[in-house]
């Protein structure tokens, strides 16, 4: 699939196919190419709009928190490892 980010019709179908973490990519892609910023909250607006995907897309925003802080703390344990290894 190609992603146009400056087609909120194209930005929602990308969304719909992993929305537990293109859901918390939105939300990068908006602050690291602010010249995609409208486009992207316009889909977001749409898809929190559309009760079937607005549920979708707080399960995913949740669920997708819960995988980055599991990947936090997974390196965070091994930081000591890390370090020994460097040394």
């Amino acid at each position: 699939m190609l992603l146009n980010l400056n087609d909120p019709s194209s930005i929602v179908a990308w969304w719909k196919l992993m929305p537990e973490r293109h859901g918390l990519l939105l939300m990068d892609f908006a602050r690291m190419w602010p010249q995609f910023a409208l486009p992207v909250r316009a889909a977001v607006r749409r898809i929190k709009s559309d009760a079937a995907l607005k549920d979708l897309y707080e399960l995913g925003m949740t669920s997708g928190r819960a995988a980055n802080q599991q990947w936090a703390d997974r390196n965070d344990a091994d930081a000591p490892r890390d370090a020994q290894l460097a040394a």
